[in-house]
Order: structure tokens, then sequence, then C-alpha cells
């Protein structure tokens, strides 16, 4: 069948709906992970998105039709799918259809196997595309969505609160917008374990997303938050990504909590009373957080950046606890090495319910400073990405010698302390300085690289930002 096939990702499937994927496809993509992955009995979820229904009446009509038996999950967050395939052995495969925090014209699916494990470009991803080229396009069948049919909202709530344990409901008060995403769900079941009673923005799953697009990385998303959040005089507020497997906190004063920030807090809560486990974070962390585990005298594991590359150094590495990204990932070893919003959730509620976050925050090392937006920098594929990260590395370099620490990316690992040689077999490259720092990458997902950077002062930061950004135009 003559398909898109730029919508194989690194880490999943995605793109435009009906432009790039369509029920047929979704019906291929069924059979093929019966016929290569050798599927047998098959867990499938999808989000709120309008075209979310007829994707999975395809994908499981192909499972089916390939002699997969299949589970429904119905309307849930991605966590679901990873507590069912990672607590329960009955199923062989398990697969969501979303697009995470894109806009509501895209879809796809996140594939995992036994264990919550991902499945991606090393591991299946490019045999399920192959398998899918050459096979005939089914015609255009009727597909129906087959109805809910396991339920396991309760008792992932009840695992994650026996993990994380309850906050006091009594002293905190809340402010969460799902942005009509799948954490509304997550809330519906939190309030009625927790007794907390959240002020609503944005609960009810409508994926046209009409408040605002469902990604809390940009700074226009948060805003609508954060007035509500001081308006109401709470104690802190939460936003969510489409598929909920993405979390950021606003504080009652207003400030929004980085990712560098939201893993302190987490990590000091997750280790209270215990000695502190080892934690991995990302090519792309901030100085803050990276000073934080230094004051402690531990040095974190460095992680490529895409929580399917985190989640697989923590597979092959026992002793990592814990893992965070500064986009709002955040993975725990107890939650099979996946992304729970829930539990980052109750991390956060149990700290604000103490009145620590705020101390916290205070204590934290700095001024470390990022711009408002992340550069991005489009151009024809990923294969001219890589080579412009390559080039405005190594020019960067000339302009700014001496660095304190070279670190890159290749082959889904990250590398510390490499030398300028190194660039050039690298996909993503970070230089630290004594009071600045940047990284330059390709995104995962679209044609294009992503600069990071952050400076003691903003005027430093907006000179480096200029400096860089010309490397690129």
């Amino acid at each position: 069948m003559q398909f898109d096939q730029r919508v194989f990702k690194a880490n999943d499937i995605r793109g435009t709906y009906p432009e790039q994927l369509t029920a047929e496809l979704a019906f291929l993509l069924g059979k093929a992970l019966a016929e290569v992955m050798g599927a047998k009995r098959a867990a499938v979820g999808y989000d709120c998105r309008a075209s979310s229904p007829a994707l999975c009446s395809g994908l499981t009509a192909g499972l089916e039709a390939s002699g997969a038996k299949t589970t429904v999950l119905g309307l849930c967050p991605a966590e679901i799918l990873y507590y069912v395939m990672g607590s329960r052995d009955e199923f062989d495969l398990g697969a969501i259809v979303t697009a995470s925090h894109n806009p509501p014209q895209f879809n796809g699916f996140k594939i995992v196997a036994r264990g919550a494990d991902p499945i991606t470009e090393f591991n299946g991803l490019g045999a399920l595309r192959e398998w899918m080229s050459s096979a005939a396009a089914p015609g255009e069948p009727v597909f129906e969505l087959p109805a809910k049919s396991f339920f396991a909202e309760k008792a992932y709530m009840e695992y994650a609160t026996s993990a994380v344990g309850l906050p006091d409901a009594g002293a905190i008060k809340v402010v969460a917008d799902p942005g009509n995403g799948m954490a509304g769900l997550l809330w519906e079941e939190l309030t009625a374990a927790t007794g907390i009673k959240p002020i609503r923005m944005n609960f009810e799953p409508d994926g046209s997303f009409p408040a605002h697009e469902p990604n809390p990385s940009k700074l226009e998303n948060l805003l609508p938050l954060r007035d509500r959040v001081v308006a109401e005089g709470a104690d802190i507020g939460f936003a969510y990504d489409g598929d909920a497997d993405r979390a950021v906190a606003v504080l009652g004063n207003g400030h929004i909590m980085q990712g560098g920030e939201m893993i302190a807090a987490i990590v000091e809560h997750l280790f209270a009373g215990s000695p502190p486990g080892r934690v991995a974070v990302n090519l792309v962390t901030s100085r803050k957080l990276l000073d934080f585990f230094r004051a402690r005298g531990s040095e974190p594991v460095m992680a490529a950046v895409g929580h399917t590359k985190v989640k697989r150094l923590m597979r092959s590495d026992p002793t990592i606890l814990f893992a965070g990204e500064q986009s709002g990932h955040y993975f725990y070893r107890e939650f099979f090495c996946c992304e729970s919003a829930l539990m980052t959730t109750l991390h956060l509620l149990h700290l604000a319910a103490a009145g620590r976050l705020q101390s916290l925050m205070e204590s934290l090392p700095g001024p470390w400073l990022m711009p408002a937006k992340e550069p991005s920098f489009n151009f024809a594929d990923r294969d001219e990405a890589v080579a412009a990260c390559r080039a405005a590395a190594s020019e960067g370099l000339k302009m700014f010698p001496d660095p304190l620490e070279i670190t890159c990316e290749a082959g889904w690992q990250a590398k510390r302390d490499c030398s300028s040689a190194d660039i050039k077999e690298a996909d993503g490259i970070r230089v630290d300085y004594h009071d600045w720092w940047f990284c330059v990458r390709p995104s995962e997902t679209e044609p294009l690289v992503r600069l990071t950077l952050e400076a003691r002062t903003q005027t430093a930061l907006q000179e480096k930002q200029a400096v860089l950004s010309k490397l690129f135009t």
C-alpha cells in the first residue's frame, strides 16, 4: 500500500488526518502488528481527538483480521496503557491512538510491548513500515469502534497512591487545566481518591482543543492557568498535554515551574528520608538542576533527548530510580520506567500541602535564565537538520572556545567529555561554559533544529541567542 512513510518517526507513528493517516492505514498497521510483531492479545486505547475513533476502529479490525484478540481500554490517558501493559501478563502488545501535544489535525500511534517497553525504530517500527509498504491496500472496509471492555482506572489510581501516598486534601487549594485533553479523566479518579476538588479549567475532553493547543511547553498555553491560580489564591495549578503524559505546575505566586524545577521537587519528595537514588536527566537540562544535584554531592546520569530514549536507558540500568526531561516527562522506576503524570501530580501535591514548594524554588541555584520561547529553525528534511546542528556547533566552538564540557548525542546515547571531533558524528550537541551553555539538536518529529540555551543574565542570554541564531539563517 502506498502511504507517506514520513509518518513513521523514531519513537512512534504520527501525521495529519486524513491526509497522511487513515482508517485503512490503521487497519494495515493492526495486521502488521499481528503478522510482524506476533501480537496475539493486544490492549488498545485512544485519546479524544476527532479522528481517534476511526483510527482505533481500523487498528482493532486489522489486529483481529490477523487472528489477534483485542481488549479495548477506551478513551484513556497514555499512562493507563502503560499501567495495563506493565502490571499484567496477558497482553503481549499495546497501542494507543494519540498525537500527544500536537494540534488537532494530527494523530498517531504509540506502541508498547509487554512490560510497557516502547516499540521504536530500533525494535519494530522499521519492520512494520516495510511490511505495510508491500501489503495490498484493504479497499474501503467499514470499521466499527468496539466498546470499552477493560476498566483499569481505579486499579491504576490505587497503584499510584500506594506508591506516592495521599496528600492532605484539607490543606490545599488546586486549579487544574487538562486543556480539554485526557488529564480530566485522571482528575476524576484523583478527586475520588483524595477528596481534592480542583477549580476546573477545560476539563471536558474535546479533540478540537478549543481553549488552547494541548502543549504545555508553550508559554502562551500556560498563561490562563497562571492567571487563574493567582486570582483564586490557589496553592498550586497543573497543566497537561493532550494524552496526559506531561505535566507542568504553577505556584501560588504565579511562578511557572520549569522542567528542571519540577525534577528537583519530585526528587525532594521521592527520596525524602532515604538515601538519594540515581537520577537521569537529558541533554537540554537546566544548569539550575545540574547545580542542585552537584551541591548535594551527586552527578545525574546524562540521557539522550526523547521519552523512549530515556526509557531505554533506565531499562538498561536498574540503578536509575527516576528520570526527568525539561519538556515535562517524568519517569518512575516503580512505574515500569514510564511517565506518570498522576504520580507527578501526587508528588507535587504533597509538597504544596506541606508548604514546601516555594521555599524549595527559592533555594535552587541560580540565576539561570532561558528564552521565553525556544528558538527553532526549519529545514527540508532531518538529514539537513542534523548537518545544520553539526555545522552550528562547530562554528559556535570557534567563536566561543575553551568550554567546560561538550556532550554529544549519537545512536540514542549521550556521551560526556566529547571533543570537537566527536561533533561530526553527533545528532545533538551541548556545549557548557562557566556562565552559559547552548545545545543544538534536530527534532524527532519534524524537520527542524531546536536551539536551547541558558545564561546567568538576560543581557548575556539575548546576546548569545542572537549570535547563535544567525548560524541557522
